[in-house]
């Protein structure tokens, strides 16, 4: 049933505009319910309203704006407002999980709910080596970016999983960490130099997993060219880490001089060139760098550096590896000095998502199960139409499944009359 309802809805698509999206969500679910899972609907009407859902299994595919997969979930995902800001887009989805909100659309219930099993999948259908790389998958599709994996200009992995919003004129780099709750954040310092000499700015996404909430928490912060040395090594109650990874080698400098040296220069390039010279830099990156200046001749372009790749992880040449612990984030020295801000939290485990459609079940319950029992009963009366070897029952059975059928008709046309209400809080 869920390949037939992706296919109607995918097929349909193409013909519609973005506004017309919810739309075809919404009569795709409806069409779902000839099921015989409805029959035990009156046990748990929430429960058998998400199997009934649509499922789109999240795949790394999503993140290739190119693919067939991504191309197919697009719609789904372009319908969400928010906005063209990370924060507009997760709080758009966010506002579903809350109880109070007033939102009584049942298109925006039931697109909410689609994605919100998708994430769960991300979560419950992979081990945790590939789930963050289907949760980058998922979130560019959120986002309308595209996943990176290539190995960048510099001979390194880059520091940036996705780019959010690509096809725009402010596209955004995010770095990725899928964490649990007291998990800090790491990755290379030479990555980071790198890829804040390429885009000045790398935007953090946390996604920490809750299992005993089943839910996850949500926070982004900002690194740029000027705040990011000061985070490395402050602690949460502000004073200096014993860290020596932004100590000038062969200076004399300690890491406050090193740092006070450094921010004196009146460029980027003068600065970038003076970090490249820290003790936190791999060396090896470095030297390969003053090799390759020194036998290019004038004009002549550089040719792709040949190195072992450098990754998040610390494995191979990375130099130092950077971490902000859990305190560090939540105090307010860094939350002004990153900006580092809480989007919210999203439910993953079926119990949550169970909840969040059982605190919306009174806004779909009066024309939604009309239309569940009308679609049953439709079914139903077809299949006796064709099966039973009685005549007259046939004929009866056949005229009860035209009336079912102008019930539905009925009942989903006045549904799609009703006013959208996707600005609501």
């Amino acid at each position: 049933m869920g390949d037939y309802l992706k296919d109607m809805f995918i097929d349909v698509q193409d013909q519609k505009t973005d506004d017309e999206i919810l739309d075809l969500v919404y009569e795709a679910v409806v069409s779902s319910t000839t099921n015989p899972v409805v029959t035990e609907m009156a046990s748990d009407r929430a429960r058998e309203f998400v199997l009934s859902l649509p499922k789109f299994v999240p795949t790394e595919a999503w993140g290739d704006p190119e693919s067939m997969e991504r191309q197919q979930i697009s719609k789904l995902f372009n319908a969400m407002g928010g906005g063209r800001t990370i924060e507009g887009k997760l709080q758009f989805l966010q506002r579903i999980v809350d109880p109070d909100s007033r939102i009584s659309s049942p298109r925006r219930i039931i697109s909410s709910l689609i994605i919100l099993e998708s994430l769960k999948a991300v979560i419950g259908s992979f081990n945790a080596s590939s789930a963050g790389f289907v949760f980058e998958g998922w979130l560019s599709a959120l986002l309308q970016g595209t996943q990176e994996a290539e190995i960048s200009a510099k001979g390194n992995l880059p520091i940036q999983d996705l780019i959010a919003f690509s096809d725009s004129d402010k596209p955004v780099p995010i770095s990725l960490k899928l964490l649990n709750l007291t998990t800090k954040v790491e990755g290379s310092f030479t990555n980071l130099v790198d890829g804040l000499d390429e885009f000045k700015e790398m935007v953090y996404i946390v996604a920490r997993k809750d299992k005993e909430s089943g839910g996850i928490l949500i926070e982004k912060f900002r690194f740029d060219q000027v705040n990011f040395m000061e985070a490395l090594v402050r602690t949460a109650k502000g004073g200096y880490k014993k860290s020596d990874m932004l100590q000038i080698r062969d200076t004399g400098l300690d890491t406050e001089q090193s740092i006070a040296y450094i921010m004196k220069q009146p460029t980027w390039a003068e600065r970038y060139e003076l970090l490249q010279q820290t003790k936190g830099y791999s060396q090896n990156v470095r030297k390969k760098k003053l090799a390759q200046q020194v036998t290019q001749q004038p004009d002549e372009q550089p040719e792709p550096e040949v190195q072992e790749p450098i990754n998040e992880s610390g494995k191979g040449d990375g130099g130092y590896q950077w971490s902000l612990s859990v305190p560090q984030l939540a105090s307010g020295q860094f939350a002004d000095l990153l900006g580092v801000t809480t989007l919210g939290t999203l439910p993953y485990s079926e119990q949550q998502i169970l909840q969040v459609a059982r605190s919306h079940m009174d806004k779909l319950n009066e024309e939604i199960m009309q239309l569940f029992v009308a679609t049953q009963n439709l079914s139903e009366n077809v299949n006796k139409y064709f099966l039973v070897e009685k005549r007259s029952s046939a004929i009866n059975s056949g005229n009860k499944a035209i009336q079912d059928s102008v019930t539905i008709q009925k009942t989903l046309q006045a549904q799609l009359n009703e006013p959208d209400d996707e600005n609501s809080p």
